[in-house]
């Protein structure tokens, strides 16, 4: 035998149980049998459909206004950002053309010392070779606020001692807007 004749033998054979114990009740039992099932399947769907929607509502109802100002605040904070940093951009001379100079000059004033410094057009090759993390992040950060360099490619690689990497940078100057 094989499964779909298994199957197709057992739902017989309950449908038949089904039928005999059916047969065996009167027209009233028969009556309050169906309404005991047309409650509980009543009762199921109240609980596994109705009551999640009803209840999910409330809870948008009670969040949605504190959602609604929330967005409200967010977008005047980012009009706010968009005309400060118009403002700052506009007054602001854009910054030097990076240089090999400039970037070990930058370098040596954070105590970085790099293993290999490449500028080739607007890109800027740097090894740099047992140094501090926080140090590297820090230079970054300042080079980002003050000269408009941004990492395009970075690996870095933790070394045996705390916060000690080694790190390879690949740097381009962003072109003012």
């Amino acid at each position: 035998m094989n499964a779909t004749t298994t199957s197709r033998a057992r739902t017989s054979g309950l449908k038949q149980s089904f039928t005999d114990f059916w047969s065996a009740r009167n027209k009233r039992e028969q009556n309050m049998l169906t309404a005991a099932a047309v409650v509980i399947v009543l009762g199921l769907l109240y609980l596994l459909l109705v009551d999640p929607a009803l209840s999910g509502r409330s809870t948008l109802e009670k969040t949605l206004p504190a959602l609604r100002q929330q967005a409200a605040e967010v977008q005047a904070l980012s009009r706010e950002a968009a005309a400060a940093g118009g403002a700052t951009n506009a007054n602001t001379p854009p910054p030097p053309p990076m240089t090999r100079e400039s970037l070990e000059a930058s370098l040596t004033a954070k105590g970085l010392k790099p293993q290999n410094l490449t500028v080739t057009g607007e890109l800027a090759k740097l090894q740099l070779n047992g140094v501090s993390f926080a140090g590297t992040v820090d230079w970054l950060a300042e080079m980002q606020r003050n000269a408009r360099i941004a990492v395009v490619d970075a690996v870095i690689e933790p070394q045996g001692q705390q916060d000690t990497v080694n790190a390879t940078l690949t740097l381009r100057q962003q072109k003012p807007e």
